[in-house]
């Protein structure tokens, strides 16, 4: 009894010793993904009517809300009970045009109903899932421009099947009989076009053969011209912004006036009486200049935009300057974006933001100089019980400098913490900072969250992005497990309790951080990610003119088929010594089921603990509510048995061996 009694008493100080980290009221998980009752705002053109995004039915679907800004009054204008409408916009100032798929398949068709709710039509009726030659062919259609002379007809973007690839055709939709007629079709090998604001298509980019053109003509009755060829890895430029009569144009460049090619991407002039870059309109020294913001009022560009650390803007004009920084004093603490504005710009809606900060949405008069709150996103959330996001510096083993960001648990004292690494998509994206809903949850519940932008990541220049050429599993997961040896180091993590977590090509990291860092991780989770590298290449047919890109950043799937099968997960599971936990839709278009299967087959094989979720009706990521409770329910669950287990079997033995 005497011993039994010593044993009590040493777990009761250990639990009091951890109950600080437990000062933070735990969050259900609902509550990060249930749906606001206003979000995603859009003025009418005329100021005088407010859309929203508003969650209705027990499964809080998300559908569109419509207010009266002269009553306040809101209704209801969509009932759609099976999905979620994914988007939507004005397409005049009585009638809304709103986008929906099928279960996560990226087939989007165009929907439309007046702004009081009546004559609701499918205009483009969304499209089945193909699988024809092992691959999925995804068509999208989508609107490319609202012809605000016309109120009767909007260009869009159509998908046809050509041979063994999708192309985009661009057609005049009628919004209200849902009649459509071609104005330019595909020739085959163009990505996307532009338009004028009277709806010529001046504009087309261009993908042959690897390589990326920018065409360009006078009218629609002119001749293509060529003004620019590329590799998209290397040099080039793509249209920013253009004046509604297409004779001026800014350019986002990764070339110098000389033809050089620069390392970070600036915005610049485009001289179209010689077909030269003009003059340079801004660069960062850091990051690539993301893009620019145009005022249609003013037909001019306002602002330059960029994301280094976090989001930064460089004023163009100074009425504009004066107001964003008067908004933006209000704010001290937050970012501030405009979300939607009239035709006259004198209305718009504003969004404020931070880490701790989900969107809040305001009204802001330009005349009168009011504002007015409309709605927070995720109201209910206590933000004293949020977390920080502090943007990181971490050196990899090469000398590369990788961007990231680490969020640690409230009230913590930041160490010997069990820790996340959470490993972003793309590969070609990156981590920012601000609100996140995934990493506050691992927060909420005592984890340090790390994120790293490794090389390949977007918006840290060419060089950093081609440092990541066929690195799959090598040097981009090496600048993983260096972040992870850094939180060691920095005291952070507590190297017996760490899990690698990610999606698309994070889930890739998570099963290669498994594979092939086994030592390092007592878990992995991988949602919707990579498995089979060669699999990758052949399943989405709308991904055809892109494939030489793809060969050249990832690896060809013939002559480096040994490559690419040395670094897949999937002929490597003998190697996995943790438990593993994987999430995937059925309909997902991008890494298919057959990646989550293929690897099940192979966890089984070699008795390795895992578990699979998959959802009959999710395509790449989960957008249902129910389904994103379901996982990130189980993602914590998972977290717990595997982190939080872990420092109660050593607080055990550690008693035991005192005894």
């Amino acid at each position: 009894m005497k011993r039994i009694s010593r044993y009590l008493a040493a777990l009761a100080a250990a639990l009091m010793l951890a109950a600080p980290a437990m000062a933070v009221e735990e969050i259900p998980v609902e509550d990060f993904f249930k749906r606001s009752l206003f979000t995603s705002f859009q003025l009418s053109p005329d100021g005088k009517y407010l859309a929203a995004v508003t969650p209705l039915f027990e499964n809080e679907r998300r559908n569109i809300a419509v207010i009266d800004l002269e009553t306040r009054k809101a209704r209801a204008v969509t009932s759609v009970k099976d999905r979620d409408v994914s988007g939507y916009m004005w397409a005049n100032n009585e009638r809304i045009l709103f986008f929906m798929d099928k279960d996560g398949n990226e087939s989007f068709g165009i929907f439309a109903v007046n702004k009081d709710g009546t004559r609701p039509k499918v205009l483009i009726e969304p499209a089945e899932t193909q699988i024809r030659g092992g691959s999925r062919f995804v068509r999208t259609a989508s609107v490319i421009n609202r012809l605000d002379d016309d109120k009767s007809h909007v260009l869009v973007s159509t998908p046809r099947i050509d041979g063994n690839k999708v192309v985009q055709d661009v057609q005049v939709l009628n919004i209200l009989s849902g009649r459509t007629a071609i104005v330019e079709r595909n020739p085959g090998d163009i990505q996307g076009y532009l338009t004028s604001d009277e709806g010529d298509v001046i504009g087309a980019l261009r993908i042959r053969d690897g390589k990326r053109s920018v065409l360009w003509r006078d009218g629609e009755d002119a001749e293509w011209e060529t003004l620019v060829t590329y590799e998209a890895s290397n040099g080039g430029f793509m249209p920013v912004w253009i004046s509604d009569d297409g004779d001026r144009m800014y350019v986002r460049s990764n070339m110098n006036p000389d033809g050089s090619v620069r390392d970070k991407a600036a915005i610049y002039e485009y001289n179209f009486q010689n077909k030269e870059l003009g003059r340079l309109i801004f660069e960062h020294p850091e990051v690539d200049v993301a893009g620019v913001v145009g005022s249609e009022a003013k037909d001019a560009p306002v602002m330059v935009t960029y994301n280094a650390a976090k989001l930064g803007y460089h004023f163009l004009d100074e009425e504009w300057e004066r107001m964003m920084e008067s908004v933006q004093a209000a704010f001290p603490d937050r970012k501030v974006s405009i979300s939607s504005r009239t035709e006259d710009e004198d209305l718009l809606v504003l969004a404020t933001w931070s880490d701790r900060n989900p969107p809040a949405y305001y009204l802001f008069d330009r005349e009168t100089n009011r504002m007015e709150e409309l709605a927070t996103a995720f109201e209910w959330l206590p933000v004293d019980a949020l977390a920080e996001m502090q943007p990181v510096e971490i050196e990899a083993r090469d000398g590369l400098v990788l961007p990231g960001y680490l969020t640690l648990p409230p009230d913590s004292d930041g160490k010997d913490l069990p820790m996340v690494l959470n490993v972003h998509g793309g590969p070609w994206a990156r981590d920012s900072w601000g609100f996140n809903q995934e990493v506050q949850l691992m927060a909420n519940r005592g984890y340090a969250v790390l994120q790293v932008n490794f090389r390949s990541s977007e918006g840290y220049g060419l060089e950093f992005r081609n440092a990541g050429r066929k690195q799959w599993g090598l040097k981009m997961q090496d600048d993983l497990t260096d972040a992870v040896y850094w939180a060691i180091e920095q005291g952070i993590a507590d190297p017996d309790r760490i899990c690698i977590y990610g999606a698309s090509y994070g889930g890739y990291a998570a099963m290669a951080g498994a594979t092939f860092t086994p030592e390092l991780y007592q878990c992995a989770i991988n949602y919707v990610g990579v498995t089979d590298i060669p699999l990758l290449f052949d399943s989405n047919a709308a991904w055809r003119l892109l494939r030489p890109e793809l060969v050249r950043d990832v690896g060809d799937p013939e002559a480096d088929r040994e490559l690419l099968d040395d670094r897949s997960p999937v002929n490597h599971a003998d190697k996995i010594r943790v438990p593993i936990l994987m999430g995937y839709g059925k309909q997902d278009v991008r890494v298919t089921i057959e990646h989550a299967l293929r690897m099940e087959e192979q966890l089984k094989l070699h008795e390795v603990e895992h578990e699979l979720i998959i959802k009959d009706d999710e395509g790449h990521g989960f957008r249902k509510f129910e389904n994103q409770v379901d996982w990130y329910s189980r993602v914590i669950e998972f977290l717990d048995e595997n982190l939080k287990a872990a420092e109660e079997n050593a607080t055990l033995s550690s008693t035991a061996a005192a005894d």
